[in-house]
């Protein structure tokens, strides 16, 4: 399959416009598989590791000066750090007899919920993968805002997790440079729908409106639907109702202890240069038809992707949030 030109940035949805049509309905299905993947941006990169630099702090001794007098002297500290992509290959196997029996819509079928099934399984390891744990994944959210200290407690440090506090939340947002989304447990969103219904709650912030785009509104994906905002962010809720457990369950232990039954919520800036993902060579879903032992047709799918940070100040994580209202 020959791959299109990409511009430097751009998602998986902008990028399945380009491909063959025979694989194009797959590709979309992956960009659709839910709301986050659907507005996360891919930067292609050279080699298998990605290089940066973060700003540490600022230059030290700068001042004014007096006439005749020596200039000043400080340098800020970057830091270099660097990323690497990680491998996603997966065979979508299909028995001849099942397309005799049901046709080629059977075959497309399988291939479409492999894909679904791909797009969950990125999006999940975006929250919760830990390459210290499994070294064949790449670090997602939880981890980073571990490492690099981007955690809040809406809990206040109590060991059993409470009701989201939209001040915690606003003070989340406050500390994320240019924020374009904000990720929002599955299980929260019908705690949000309420408190968009009660002004005395949300002030009017939440907004809950009618969209031509769907619950992929943020990109223009299709269908119809809903979306709801905070503070002009889209709320992403991850995926639909699934059989899948959704990508931020209440199952984290709170940043004060205790058993685990919280879950987090995360601000983001997505975009070049502050949070999105890193390509070795764009997706590629390549059908390889009736294989030799003349029983399976094969869809092949691969991928090399990982995930960088390029600015400190580009996500926080808000912990120790319960299923409980939502609360000012």
């Amino acid at each position: 399959m020959a791959s299109p030109i990409l511009t430097p940035v751009m998602t998986i949805g902008e990028y399945a416009k380009g491909v063959p049509e025979e694989v194009q309905p797959l590709i979309q299905e992956f960009a659709k598989s839910s709301d986050v993947m659907d507005v996360l941006p891919f930067q292609n990169i050279s080699g298998f590791t990605y290089n940066g630099y973060r700003q540490v702090s600022l230059p030290a001794n700068m001042a004014f000066r007096a006439i005749n007098a020596p200039s000043t002297s400080g340098s800020a500290v970057v830091a270099a750090y660097q990323e690497a992509t990680y491998l996603i290959d997966h065979d979508i196997p299909v028995d001849r007899s099942m397309v005799d029996r049901g046709g080629d819509r059977r075959r497309t079928w399988e291939e479409i919920s492999g894909m679904a099934e791909l797009g969950q399984l990125f999006i999940t390891n975006f929250i919760k993968g830990d390459n210290t744990s499994q070294n064949t994944v790449f670090n997602g959210l939880q981890k980073r805002s571990a490492l690099l200290g981007r955690v809040l407690d809406n809990a206040g440090g109590l060991s059993t997790p409470v009701a989201l506090s939209l001040s915690m939340l606003d003070l989340a947002i406050q500390n994320v440079k240019s924020p374009t989304h904000i990720i929002v447990p599955w299980g929260m969103k019908y705690r949000f729908l309420r408190a968009a219904r009660d002004t005395t709650v949300s002030g009017f912030v939440i907004k809950q409106s009618d969209t031509p785009f769907g619950p992929y509104n943020a990109a223009g994906g299709a269908g119809g639907g809903q979306f709801m905002t905070y503070q002009g962010l889209p709320l992403l809720f991850g995926y639909e109702k699934t059989l899948n457990p959704p990508i931020l369950p209440f199952t984290e232990v709170n940043p004060g202890g205790g058993a685990a039954t919280s879950a987090s919520i995360y601000v983001v800036a997505l975009g070049e240069n502050r949070l999105c993902g890193i390509q070795n060579a764009p997706m590629e879903v390549r059908d390889y038809g009736l294989l030799q032992d003349g029983i399976t047709y094969n869809t092949h799918f691969h991928w090399d992707v990982g995930l960088v940070d390029n600015d400190y100040f580009c996500f926080m994580r808000l912990a120790g949030i319960s299923q409980l209202a939502i609360v000012a």
